[in-house]
């Protein structure tokens, strides 16, 4: 182990001891403070501000530099939650999140073809899929593996047994198949760029490479696909909203794959236009061989 490595790990650590230590209204307040502190001093600000600018290209400087400074405290807060939801307030996130049209997705799961349930980086997202699982939802992610092998560790550990992992790799597809066969839902934080082997579709105006497999699963396996989406309100709690992803009739399985990948990206940049301070900018999500669109 690295010896950066190490340090990264010790500093996690003591930081998750302090914030559990703390109420949780200083908690969050401290995770904003943190995420202030990272926009202050430049941290991936430029990327930031450019993402913005993609998606409000009539925006005043002003106006995205507002937009990325409350979205660095967002993601602050978020990172103070997901570590005490792990140590601390497992208990009361129940009461912290409320989740909406739950039982779509578990009529969904009943009929024993497993779901797809496909989020992005928005709200405080970390938690909740956690959520989802303390409602006797069985839910597994899809997930990256982090560089430092402890910090990745230390960041399963917190959903706790409750969520099963899948890692991204040569062996994810096996696994999805298998736990969508067992009936569970697997979850997709789908928003990032996908690569070359993503489906170029519209991402808030603008071309994107996106993860082809909700896609993919939905029309080869007819895995039906549900979007989840969240929100932080202004008491500190949180609203879940799941609903069915309304994907229109296409003549080929192709047009189908794609169809369903660009229908969540136009719903997820619905909920993104609504409060843009609550989405994660920091993505490097629009680049020059996404120009051309999928077909």
């Amino acid at each position: 182990m690295r010896l950066s490595h190490k340090i990264q790990y010790l500093a996690l650590v003591c930081l998750a001891r302090f914030i559990c230590i703390l109420p949780r209204s200083w908690a969050l307040s401290l995770g904003a403070s943190v995420g202030w502190f990272g926009w202050t001093i430049g941290m991936r600000r430029e990327l930031v501000l450019s993402n913005i600018a993609n998606a409000r290209p009539t925006a005043s400087q002003a106006e995205l530099k507002r937009i990325g400074k409350q979205a660095a405290k967002n993601f602050g807060r978020t990172i103070a939650e997901f570590i005490r939801y792990g140590i601390k307030d497992r208990d009361r996130l129940p009461q912290l999140v409320s989740i909406k049209n739950l039982e779509l997705l578990s009529d969904a799961l009943n009929r024993g073809n497993g779901a797809i349930l496909l989020t992005g980086h928005f709200g405080a997202w970390a938690i909740y899929f956690a959520a989802i699982a303390m409602r006797d939802v069985p839910l597994s992610l899809l997930v990256g593996k982090q560089h430092n092998a402890k910090v990745d560790e230390f960041i399963h550990k917190i959903p706790g047994d409750r969520v099963e992992f899948i890692t991204k790799g040569r062996t994810a597809i096996k696994s999805i198949l298998e736990k969508l066969q067992a009936g569970r839902a697997v979850v997709m934080v789908a928003d990032q760029h996908a690569g070359a082997g993503g489906i170029v579709v519209p991402f808030l105006g603008k071309n994107a490479s996106t993860l082809p497999l909700p896609g993919s699963f939905s029309v080869k396996y007819k895995v039906p696909v549900f979007m989840m989406s969240g929100h932080r309100e202004a008491d500190g709690s949180h609203t879940v909203n799941i609903s069915e992803l309304p994907v229109p009739a296409c003549d080929s399985t192709n047009e189908q794959k794609i169809a369903v990948v660009k229908t969540y990206n136009e719903e997820l940049g619905k909920v993104v236009a609504e409060r843009p301070e609550q989405y994660f900018w920091y993505h490097r999500r629009w680049r020059e061989e996404s120009e051309t669109p999928s077909s």
